[in-house]
């Protein structure tokens, strides 16, 4: 009897070793899992929230590396509802970048037509304004053509699902349209007031 319960001591904390092993491993497959659905979107938009979602699992696995299970179990058990909250985050970032493209994309061509036109009525005067010449004229053309390319590129990142980059170049664009028609107005002639 005595043996057996000495053996039965020795056995005890395998038992439980075993018995908490289990429930940690599958909290850890569930985090993975849960993770892994919201990576695409989550280290787009709130990479930050994403790291610290990542770097929270990394240290569950680490306690379950190194043999402590019920810590494992403990920081691995709430990964999927913390995947969902940053997958919540990313989705909200996305609709707010992706509002910002609709409103760039109201505003930027209006200001590109806007200003092709007036450098385009600048160009065919038979006397230019003092200060402007024909290379001017040339220079401004250049730039109207790389904020379309500029533009045209915009609009294929964002097809892609590049919204951040697309939301980049349009920015670049407006500042470049922006320039283009504070240079206009001021070697314009204002019009003699009454």
């Amino acid at each position: 009897m005595r043996r057996f319960l000495i053996v039965a001591l020795m056995i005890l904390p395998l038992v439980v070793v075993g018995c908490s092993k289990g429930p940690a491993e599958a909290a850890l497959k569930a985090a993975d899992e849960a993770i892994a659905k919201v990576k695409p979107e989550a280290e787009k938009f709130v990479p930050e929230q994403f790291k610290a979602l990542t770097d929270a699992a990394a240290a569950a696995k680490a306690n379950f590396d190194k043999g402590d299970y019920a810590s494992a179990l403990a920081a691995a058990k709430d990964l999927p509802a913390k995947a969902t909250e940053v997958m919540t985050a990313a989705a909200a970032k996305k609709d707010e970048l992706v509002g910002q493209w609709t409103e760039m994309g109201k505003v930027i061509p209006a200001k590109m037509l806007d200003v092709t036109e007036k450098v385009n009525s600048l160009a065919a005067m038979k006397k230019l304004p003092v200060g402007i010449d024909a290379a001017k004229i040339d220079e401004v053309k250049a730039r109207l053509v790389d904020m379309n390319g500029t533009w045209a590129k915009a609009t294929e990142a964002f097809g892609a699902g590049d919204i951040k980059g697309a939301l980049e170049m349009a920015g670049n664009v407006k500042t470049s349209a922006e320039w283009l028609q504070t240079s206009y107005d001021a070697i314009m002639p204002k019009p003699a007031t009454k």
